[in-house]
């Protein structure tokens, strides 16, 4: 590993955290003095401080849920991906039963008045299927959850010690969570957060590689962008990572919460710090401290 890298690294997670810790102490704008996290947008290091999830815990991944009604409430969650979507659908309840097609109607009802109803924060493809958006997610990737859910629920919680790698391999079993996994990995990180998978095993030792993670790997490394990774290389490169982190997380971190899931993330926001230091590109988006003020985000 190249030591600049791995230095830069950790120093992405530290600073990004403590802007995180300024916004949610009230400290005033700005944050930080470094200008590219100043003027683009990266999401935490830690995905529970995300805004989104943060109210999912609040208000949808409830103790008292059934771990069927949990694991199929998160896929629903994810799957859509937004507040206002979930506040006026509800949570799906097994004394109730769940309509699809009630579903399918709430989320083009919203589309047609304009209101937020999919997440700009990750694309949900038809994956072919040439269909209405909402038909293609309930149809098509949320049914065969549903109709499921009992035997699929038994299977994500069959293996403790490799618990959330097993609940990723069956997730990815079902269309819309398969491919290179990304979805089912949203939803299994939501399930170790809950009694599904809070004796899964393998918080320390497993991750799901997306492409930004392995640019990430690939740089912390000092190899070409875009050369492919081997999926047992990127584990054993996060599990590298994650053993050196006591040497480069500051005190303004609990180390514990330093997981194979930040390194993953990590490295790919980190990978879009390094485009924009590099003039290599640009992310999407840019980050408006007014915006952020005015939806009381904690973020």
């Amino acid at each position: 590993m190249k030591t600049e890298a791995v230095e830069s690294f950790f120093g992405w997670i530290n600073e990004r955290h403590a802007i995180y810790q300024r916004r949610i102490n009230e400290e005033s704008a700005p944050w930080t003095e470094d200008p590219i996290l100043r003027e683009y947008k990266f999401t935490n290091p830690f995905r529970e401080n995300d805004r989104v999830t943060v109210w999912m815990r609040r208000n949808w991944t409830l103790p008292s849920l059934s771990n069927e009604e949990l694991v199929f409430n998160c896929c629903l969650f994810r799957m859509i991906g937004t507040i206002g979507f979930a506040q006026q659908h509800g949570l799906v309840l097994e004394n109730l039963g769940w309509d699809p097609q009630e579903t399918k109607q709430l989320i083009e009802k919203r589309l047609a008045e304009k209101k937020s109803t999919f997440t700009g924060a990750y694309i949900i493809t038809n994956q072919g299927i040439k269909a209405p958006k909402s038909e293609v997610v309930i149809d098509h990737f949320l049914r065969p959850v549903w109709g499921n859910r009992k035997r699929l629920t038994e299977k994500i919680m069959g293996n403790k010690s490799c618990g959330l790698q097993n609940a990723h391999q069956e997730l990815m079993k079902y269309k819309g969570f398969g491919g290179g996994g990304f979805m089912a990995y949203e939803v299994v990180t939501d399930l170790f957060y809950t009694k599904v998978l809070a004796n899964a095993g393998d918080r320390y030792l497993w991750a799901n590689a997306g492409p930004g993670a392995k640019r990430g790997l690939n740089r912390i490394h000092d190899r070409p962008l875009k050369q492919s990774i081997k999926e047992t290389n990127c584990q054993q490169e996060m599990r590298k990572l994650l053993e050196v982190a006591s040497d480069y997380i500051k005190d303004h971190i609990n180390i514990d919460d330093v997981d194979m899931r930040c390194i993953e993330h990590s490295l790919c926001e980190w990978d879009k710090y390094e485009r924009v230091r590099l003039d290599q590109g640009r992310p999407r988006s840019k980050f408006n401290p007014k915006a952020y003020l005015e939806k009381g985000a904690v973020t």
